[in-house]
């Protein structure tokens, strides 16, 4: 199998994954590798990998972090951004926890962009993934997300169905949906999502 999803991760990957994003976005708005670490050791439930078998390096990635109502109505304001969260102010989950999702980022290696399969491994992670966190009997609010590029902002709507929501300072916006109701009809139907992808590939 060239592709693999994983949940797991080593010191190197996040060295791939910050390689990844410096080529779509600004340095400033990437956390650092020494960062990234410390959130998985302290939630290693928040990063969904595509490893290239063949060559044996991340070539895909999303991270998703929990956040409290608090943390979410500070980042839909644009007072609170994911590179402001450490190993202190990171949750983590606890069955029976409520928590808010945010979706801080999605890359694939430029090389690999043109490889759809890439994006349907990345998607089926995340969706296996939120699945198996409500399975601990963890409950999701809503979700976030911030589209800094043209490409970031049609995946949010598209994919991701939500809803523009503000426009940060540096021209970023911002997106959720409006209710929990909106949240749990979209995971109801991101499987099919999925599939009609898969089939486009074909």
């Amino acid at each position: 199998m060239k592709y693999q999803v994983e949940f797991k991760h080593m010191p190197k990957d996040f060295e791939d994954v910050w390689n990844i994003e410096q080529e779509y976005l600004e340095p400033s708005t990437i956390a650092g590798v020494e960062q990234t670490i410390e959130w998985d050791k302290q939630n290693p439930d928040i990063h969904i990998f595509v490893r290239d078998n063949d060559k044996n390096q991340i070539v895909g990635e999303i991270t998703l972090l929990p956040l409290s109502k608090e943390q979410f109505n500070k980042f839909m304001i644009n007072k609170l951004e994911d590179t402001e969260i450490n190993k202190t102010t990171l949750l983590k989950y606890k069955s029976h926890g409520e928590y808010y999702l945010l979706f801080s980022a999605i890359a694939i290696e430029l090389e690999y962009r043109k490889d759809r399969l890439v994006l349907s491994y990345l998607l089926k992670g995340m969706y296996q993934k939120i699945q198996n966190l409500i399975k601990q009997d963890i409950k999701f609010l809503n979700m976030c997300a911030e589209g800094q590029t043209k490409d970031g902002q049609k995946f949010i709507e598209s994919f991701l169905n939500m809803k523009y929501k503000y426009t940060t300072k540096d021209g970023y916006k911002l997106y959720s949906f409006n209710n929990i109701e909106e949240f749990n009809e979209w995971l109801k139907k991101f499987p099919e999502y999925i599939r009609v992808y898969d089939k486009s590939i074909k």
